[in-house]
């Protein structure tokens, strides 16, 4: 019989990379345990609100389940939920998120959050079983750093800038950003966030956010008042110039679904489509 109890974090890296070698994104086979434990920091996951499913002692299911304040609310992330191949089918899913609600209610969790592939129908329908309705549609986009490298740089001036600098800048985003792309996650992994600015003068118009170790775009965010006039591009290019050594292409993830403009801007500079997700919600309480 399966037991469901709080994440084991040792069997965790384990239990991922077997339960996810089948993913629609691919095998997660070079997925180190650090980079996972990363990615879990910035989600800010919480290994005992999180919920393992285990036979005889061993991890054959779990979801992982970030907290934090997000769009002003206090908020659920699954940052990953994942059964082994042979458990499928059993609505084990749907019992770790029910096993998961009571404590995270008692933690004054108003509303839980996830994101889905969208051709991952069972997956969908699951959820939507268990309360959750589609909020939104998240797209994400790829690139080679080649093709921007190469191309040529609109003249801003360019510089690492610090968490509360780039928050400002931030604070003209268009749509809420992803709970992956939240704005506070830059401060939960600080030294592997890499925050950079353009600068007119002495103000800073716009700037972007990206994780070396993870490979990963968080965000990139122009003032609305110095749109259109090559500060995106500037500073894309720069963060193509700076990954780590041996990364070929840059990830632009979780774009919301009704920003043309931004797609199309991606779009220009090489990007090409990735995945598309779906964002799923439903209360807690």
């Amino acid at each position: 019989m399966v037991e469901l109890r709080s994440v084991d974090v040792v069997r965790i890296h384990a239990a991922f990379l077997e339960a996810f070698a089948d993913y629609a994104m691919g095998s997660p086979a070079g997925l180190t345990e650090e980079r996972l434990l990363l990615r879990m920091r910035k989600n800010a996951v919480d290994y005992d609100l999180s919920v393992g499913a285990y036979e005889d002692g061993r991890m054959v299911g779990f979801t992982l389940i970030g907290v934090d304040a997000w769009g002003g609310r206090r908020v659920a992330y699954d940052a990953g939920t994942g059964i082994l191949a042979a458990y499928r089918g059993r609505g084990l899913a749907r019992r770790m998120f029910e096993h998961a609600l009571p404590a995270l209610a008692d933690c004054g969790v108003e509303e839980f959050v996830l994101e889905v592939l969208q051709e991952n129908e069972p997956a969908i329908k699951a959820y939507g079983k268990t309360g959750f309705e589609t909020t939104r549609e998240l797209r994400s986009f790829g690139a080679p750093t080649v093709a921007m490298v190469e191309g040529n740089s609109p003249d801003w001036a360019l510089r690492p800038i610090d968490p509360a600098q780039f928050e400002r800048v931030a604070e003209e985003i268009d749509w809420l950003p992803s709970f992956e792309n939240r704005i506070s996650a830059v401060r939960s992994i600080p030294d592997d966030v890499s925050l950079v600015g353009a600068f007119d003068g002495d103000e800073c118009v716009g700037a972007y956010a990206y994780s070396a170790p993870l490979r990963w775009l968080l965000s990139l965010v122009v003032r609305r008042s110095h749109r259109c006039r090559g500060v995106g591009r500037a500073l894309l290019i720069h963060a193509a110039s700076h990954v780590p050594e041996g990364v070929t292409r840059v990830a632009a993830l979780n774009v919301d679904g009704t920003d043309l403009g931004m797609q199309e801007f991606l779009a220009r500079l090489g990007f090409s489509p990735l995945v598309n997700q779906f964002e799923m919600r439903r209360p807690v309480f």
